[in-house]
């Protein structure tokens, strides 16, 4: 009798085991995707500030061929003539 109030004592034991490592794997699942949100929230974000400042960048560039085309054609040309001078190196 003794012996099987230690097993049901021992299966009891395992059992309230089980449970902790099931919550434990719950809870470490939650942590990760939470965190994997943050990740992506972040990801995001920094995307988008990028985007902006690129499209700021864009027009800030356009306004400026657009007061001075000549201006810039010549120096379109300069450097076209530079990248064409260095490729052509052998």
């Amino acid at each position: 009798m003794a012996t099987q109030t230690t097993n049901q004592e021992l299966q009891e034991q395992l059992d309230a085991l089980r449970k902790d490592f099931a919550e434990v794997t719950s809870t470490l699942k939650n942590l990760t995707s939470e965190y994997a949100q943050q990740g992506q929230d972040k990801v995001k974000a920094a995307a988008q500030q990028a985007q902006q400042q690129a499209k700021e960048s864009l027009a800030k560039a356009q306004g400026e061929v657009e007061a001075h085309p000549y201006t810039s054609m010549a120096v379109a040309f300069g450097i076209g003539l530079v990248i064409g001078k260095v490729l052509d190196r052998k």
